[in-house]
């Protein structure tokens, strides 16, 4: 039989996080941002990286070339592995 707090704790923690904490954090939150006044700081940041006259400075999907010796010994340990497997 399992003890009652080791029931009890976990299901008050999961009401707790659930339906009080957010209730609580709206009118009460110590970890919102807050400028120099103390006033709240509503959005965020704008994403620094934009890209500007038809050139973005991190290109996304960029794939690293892999030179001749790469490949073989990627065939390599890939053809090591699969026979590691069969055996």
């Amino acid at each position: 039989m399992v003890c009652v707090p080791c029931f009890i704790i976990p299901v008050l923690l999961y009401i707790w996080h659930k339906f009080f904490q957010p209730i609580l954090l709206r009118y009460w939150n110590p970890w919102e941002k807050k400028d120099a006044q103390g006033n709240v700081i509503k959005a965020g940041p704008e994403f620094p990286f934009q890209c500007k006259g038809g050139s973005c400075p991190f290109p996304v999907g960029k794939k690293k070339e892999i030179s001749e010796g790469e490949k073989k010994e990627a065939v390599a340990t890939e053809a090591e592995e699969s026979s590691k497997k069969t055996d």
